[in-house]
């Protein structure tokens, strides 16, 4: 005759264990998942500063969307440097806002003053150092308030990167600064993942963007700011540097507002002799998706399209 088993019973308690430990054990993975293969939780940081409101912590060396971000003790988007270049090395001083700064979504590899520092001194024949120093949203004022509390670390031509949306932008703080950069690191990954990814689109909340990209036309602010470039001419000069213009509209404002501040821009590169790089035709020929991430800032083929123009322009650019 079979002999019955009896089967005991699992207790609540004891179910319920297990399922705080089965979560347990894949929050702790999610969280390394997302901390060590995406970068979340180490958001690129900005820092406060007296004289220019804020700029990108120093010394930071993140990994985050596949894209590396590394800042010198400058909190430049470059590699460190000697206070000097050697003898025979050119040294080119790039300034801007993010459109500069790149965004963490393209490699630092593959940012235009990257592709530059590689490309120039085929054009140049002679080394040559890019020196990056930029941050979401600055504008002009931000840009001259660097320049004046740093210098120009002995640069001999200081670029000042603009967008169509510079000209009327006045001086950016800290909560200016949109999503893809942060104030302090994230206490956790899955957190990150919550409040800057999932809770906006679950809840349909706008993303918090750079103040620079839709500034509002203001005559008096755009007044300003012609007068800072006059500021920032004289500076460069002090300095004993040369300035040039780098105009990268956003690609969706090509050819309107775009060309508003095209023309104000030319008219005051030429007033004021300064070489202007204006990529305005160059960008027109691509379509939006293909150069920019969002419109607004340039993806990785963008970035090797303007360092392409730059190149091809600069001998008759710097020649004038």
């Amino acid at each position: 005759m079979p002999v019955a088993v009896s089967r005991r019973k699992k207790s609540p308690v004891r179910i319920a264990a297990w399922i705080a430990a089965a979560l347990l054990v894949i929050g702790i993975c999610s969280e390394l998942l997302l901390r060590f293969v995406l970068g979340l939780g180490n958001p690129v940081v900005v820092v406060p500063d007296a004289a220019c409101a804020y700029t990108l912590a120093p010394n930071q060396n993140t990994f985050r969307f596949f894209c590396h971000t590394h800042t010198n003790r400058y909190g430049m988007r470059s590699d460190a440097f000697a206070p000097e270049p050697a003898p025979g090395t050119l040294r080119i001083m790039f300034v801007g806002d993010s459109v500069t700064y790149g965004t963490s979504h393209v490699d630092q590899s593959r940012i235009f003053t990257e592709l530059l520092h590689r490309g120039l001194p085929s054009v140049l024949h002679q080394p040559v150092e890019v020196l990056n120093a930029s941050a979401g949203a600055w504008a002009i004022d931000n840009e001259l308030s660097w320049l004046r509390s740093r210098g120009t670390f002995h640069s001999k031509i200081v670029v000042l990167v603009l967008n169509s949306d510079d000209l009327p932008q006045p001086r950016a703080q800290i909560t200016d600064v949109g999503d893809d950069t942060a104030q302090n690191y994230s206490h956790t990954a899955l957190g990150e993942l919550w409040t800057r990814l999932l809770k906006p689109r679950l809840f349909h909340t706008a993303p918090h963007v750079d103040a620079g990209d839709a500034a509002i036309i203001n005559q008096e602010t755009i007044r300003a700011n012609l007068a800072e470039l006059d500021a920032f001419q004289k500076l460069t000069a002090a300095n004993g540097a040369r300035m040039a213009l780098l105009y990268i509209p956003f690609r969706h404002e090509i050819p309107s507002p775009a060309v508003q501040s095209e023309e104000t821009l030319t008219a005051w590169a030429t007033a004021h002799h300064v070489p202007f790089f204006d990529m305005t035709s160059v960008e027109a020929a691509w379509p939006v998706h293909a150069i920019s991430l969002d419109g607004v800032h340039l993806n990785v083929h963008g970035n090797q399209v303007v360092a392409d123009a730059v190149e091809k322009e600069w001998d008759s650019k710097m020649s004038q």
